[in-house]
């Protein structure tokens, strides 16, 4: 797997480019480089330029690899710049087809959903508590729990329009099952299942099962402990920093062990329900019946309550005086009333936020820090599991750069407690 980037911005030429290259297939003289391409971004690219690129950096990797005794993570060409990361060879179980459609979902995810609060804190976008009935948030976790009582069902996670409404799952798992969801909302919206019959028996409206592999850890936790997963449902918006359940590698040599495991995805409208099953379940025709009838009435249920407590605009009128964001470090969720598709007026906060997160690493002892400009001011504090950051959006008194005792940013700290407790967090 590598990523290319020329180094001269302000040529006309300048380009990106990803590609994964499984060398177990281009071993021998005669053995055409384009066997070992499975996925070139951008496709549009000339066959005989992936071939080229693609052909000199295998080349150059695996001489450095011999040389030396282990991979470069680094290529510079003479215009060109290539992280590289090499992990075994990996027989791909999809068709080329398959591939690009499960890459471009993942492209997708990450250029819509990343921000720059995601770049910070790398976690996973939460449904905000304090706008939802929590009998709602009940509901959603006696759903998970009665899919637990299904034969091969070992944990999951509900959520909606991209928001973590409860999960059974560890946040690295929760992030990447989230990717995994495919959008079949129209299908199963019109009854039509055609598309998504993948494997015997039928599936019913709305529901699709994939296979993926777990690393050897994550499923024996998942089988030893399937109940005790704590149940989170707590948190603003948040992201996701991992990339999807692999697909498709058993282990290579000298690489983790995998587990293979099935995926089943049950979209209702917005609200997706995403289990992770032993692989018999797929196979299993009552269980995956037993599933389906048994979580469908609930999962329109809160759905619909859901659509009603969570209008389109509701996020934009969350925020009022103040912007705050507070990361649980345990959880990795992070709270905070900021949009993903973040306003000027927003990007202050995160480039404070993003000094403050960089100085409180480089300070180990430091637990608050202020940034103040003349316009507007943050205040950060942290503990050994969380981080939280607050600023008044109504703009402060302004400095002349000579210290200010009647400057509203020294009461930031005292407002940042009174008015974060309505939102779970408690910074007394």
């Amino acid at each position: 797997m590598a990523d290319c980037v020329q180094s001269d911005p302000t040529s006309r030429a300048w380009w990106n480019c990803f590609f994964l290259y499984d060398g177990s297939k281009v071993k021998e003289e005669g053995d055409p480089t384009q066997a070992g391409i499975c996925y070139f971004n951008p496709r549009q690219t000339p066959l005989d330029h992936q071939e080229l690129l693609c052909g000199q950096i295998a080349g150059v990797v695996r001489c450095m690899e011999e040389i030396s005794g282990s991979p470069p993570g680094l290529i510079r060409l003479r215009k060109l710049k290539l992280s590289v990361k090499v992990d075994g060879s990996y027989i791909w179980e999809r068709a080329q087809e398959e591939l690009d459609q499960a890459w471009d979902r993942y492209m997708e995810h990450l250029q819509q959903n990343t921000t720059d609060l995601h770049q910070i804190f790398n976690s996973l976008w939460a449904l905000d508590k304090t706008k939802v009935d929590p009998l709602l948030l009940l509901k959603a976790a006696l759903i998970l729990q009665t899919c637990q009582r299904t034969l091969h069902v070992r944990a999951g996670c509900i959520s909606y329009q991209g928001l973590v409404v409860s999960t059974q799952l560890p946040p690295d798992l929760t992030a990447r099952v989230l990717l995994q969801e495919v959008d079949v909302a129209s299908e199963g919206e019109t009854g039509k299942g055609a598309v998504l019959q993948t494997q015997e028996p039928p599936l019913p409206p709305g529901v699709r099962i994939t296979a993926v592999y777990l690393l050897d850890d994550e499923a024996a936790a998942l089988r030893d402990f399937p109940v005790e997963w704590m149940v989170r449902s707590q948190g603003g918006p948040g992201n996701c920093k991992d990339g999807p359940i692999s697909a498709g590698a058993t282990g290579g040599s000298g690489g983790p062990t995998l587990v293979r495991m099935v995926l089943y995805v049950h979209h209702v409208r917005g609200l997706v329900l995403s289990l992770l099953a032993e692989e018999h379940f797929a196979h299993t025709k009552t269980s995956v019946e037993d599933v389906y009838h048994s979580t469908l009435a609930s999962l329109n249920g809160l759905e619909v309550h859901l659509k009603e407590t969570l209008p389109k605009d509701s996020l934009s009128t969350a925020k009022v005086t103040y912007g705050f964001a507070h990361y649980d470090a345990v959880q990795k969720v992070l709270a905070t009333n900021f949009l993903p598709a973040n306003s000027p007026p927003d990007r202050s906060f995160l480039r404070a936020a993003s000094l403050i997160h960089a100085n409180f690493h480089q300070l180990p002892t430091a637990s608050e820090i202020m940034v103040r400009n003349t316009s507007t001011a943050v205040y950060a504090c942290r503990s050994a599991v969380q981080e939280t950051y607050f600023q008044q959006v109504a703009s402060p008194l302004r400095n002349s750069g000579m210290p200010n005792p009647h400057d509203s940013a020294f009461g930031l700290a005292s407002k940042a407690k009174q008015k974060l407790l309505k939102h779970g967090v408690n910074l007394l």
